[in-house]
């Protein structure tokens, strides 16, 4: 699907239809070697190596704003070039505050029904990475920290009034994000209808809208799709479901949901499974972190939420996406080793 989206715009910006399916099959086969080797280290060793991996996270990130060292592209600052290497630090991020909050949670027990010794640890966390994330800008990786980090402190066992008055609170700042912004309010009203300016703002989802209608039930078969030659901005990134939806119809798109719908339940039925408490948030954590994406990104896609930049885990095309990816998956596994160890399996 990468080659698919990409060859007509790699051709033109790069002179090689295959210069974006090259780089994505070498990260593949980077994060299937991760992958390999997540699956075979302990996780319980990343409870010593939690906050090793939170300093590591805050120093690439804090790196972005360095001149000669973060890049800029389309309006935002959120890229770190190591030679010849990009690197996105916040995808590192997302997988090292699932780690750390893993950890409070695991060490606090039923302390975590303490909102002082329990919820406002993990809270704390979150905003170190909202302090350092937010000038990039990059609203919608904020809000899946956000949505992990609750789903995390809830299932971990957080009173439920405590999260309804921490979640009020969640609201109201992100309506005061969206309202000190313009383009962020705007992209809210073309949201709601993005008919009202078909040339500018609302391109992006209307060309979306365009490639899912074109596809059907069956759709226009791989590699037929219209809409990526130069109508549909980023088709091989963020909107790469669309590119799905039209070469592949309905049946595609539905058959990729139901895949992210299973690496979901499987990541929950592991965290079930396990008799280790930090294991079972860790496993839950990642779980989250893959669904909500998902679920952001098609929802993006098919216009059921606002426009953000955000890929499509294990699809989209992106280095540190996809490893940072394949590691989660490693480590979902070794989790699920060790769960079955326990049962006898």
């Amino acid at each position: 699907m990468v080659y698919s989206a990409s060859n007509a715009v790699s051709r033109e910006s790069r002179g090689d239809s295959y210069y974006f399916l090259k780089r994505q099959v070498l990260w593949c086969c980077i994060g299937l070697l991760a992958m390999t080797i997540a699956a075979s280290f302990d996780y319980r060793k990343y409870k010593s190596l939690a906050w090793l991996l939170l300093g590591l996270s805050c120093v690439l990130l804090a790196l972005v704003y360095v001149p000669g060292i973060g890049i800029s592209i389309s309006g935002g600052t959120r890229w770190i070039r190591i030679w010849k290497l990009s690197f996105q630090p916040v995808e590192l991020a997302k997988l090292a505050l699932v780690i750390c909050i893993a950890k409070l949670l695991n060490r606090k027990g039923d302390e975590i029904r303490n909102f002082k010794s329990g919820i406002l640890p993990g809270l704390l966390l979150l905003t170190v990475f909202i302090a350092l994330i937010i000038k990039q800008p990059d609203f919608g990786s904020l809000v899946i920290m956000a949505l992990v980090t609750f789903i995390m402190l809830f299932v971990g066992g957080t009173k439920i009034n405590q999260m309804a008055w921490v979640t009020l609170v969640a609201v109201v700042l992100a309506v005061v994000a969206v309202l000190i912004k313009p383009y962020r309010l705007r992209r809210l009203l073309i949201f709601l209808d993005p008919w009202k300016d078909p040339k500018d703002a609302g391109y992006h989802i209307i060309q979306s809208f365009y490639a899912l209608g074109c596809g059907g039930i069956l759709g226009t078969g791989l590699g037929a799709g219209m809409q990526k030659l130069h109508y549909l901005p980023t088709p091989h990134t963020d909107f790469i479901f669309a590119v799905i939806g039209e070469e592949l119809g309905l049946i595609g798109a539905v058959f990729i949901t139901v895949l992210f719908m299973a690496i979901v339940w499987r990541g929950i039925h592991i965290a079930l499974s396990t008799r280790n408490r930090f294991g079972s948030m860790l496993a839950f954590g990642i779980a989250s972190l893959i669904g909500i994406q998902a679920i952001i990104n098609i929802g993006v896609v098919t216009g059921s939420l606002p426009t953000k930049g955000l890929t499509l885990p294990f699809l989209s095309f992106g280095g540190t996406s996809i490893l940072i990816s394949m590691i989660s998956v490693g480590i979902l596994l070794n989790i699920s080793k060790d769960a079955q160890q326990d049962s006898g399996l």
